[in-house]
């Protein structure tokens, strides 16, 4: 899969990109309760930032199917302007699809 990603520059951040082509190199993980895995996947919330007041809104999905995965990159600025190094070799998982229910953001807290 070939993408072409862009963050745009917030006031006291810069924009950045990332741009090349990720693909699975085998089939699906068994991804375990307690794995590392899961820990970074299993997100059921989404966190926005808008006009300086931070949303927040539930997300329903199964487990991601995860494969192994690996990729070229082209051209990837989004680390630097953040201050983070990146070194070593990357930790890549690939999803084909994950059907995802979201509800409707609400102030996050409130």
């Amino acid at each position: 899969m070939r993408f072409n990603l862009q963050r745009v520059a917030a006031r006291d951040a810069r924009g950045a990109v990332w741009q090349g082509t990720y693909w699975p190199t085998s089939s699906r993980l068994p991804v375990t309760e307690g794995s590392l895995e899961r820990w970074l996947t299993e997100r059921y919330c989404l966190y926005v930032v808008r006009d300086g007041r931070v949303l927040r809104g539930d997300i329903h999905h199964p487990p991601w199917p995860l494969q192994p995965g690996a990729a070229e990159t082209d051209e990837n600025t989004m680390a630097a302007p953040l201050g983070i190094e990146l070194r070593g070799e990357p930790r890549l998982h690939f999803a084909a699809r994950q059907d995802t229910l979201f509800w409707a953001l609400t102030e996050a807290g409130g």
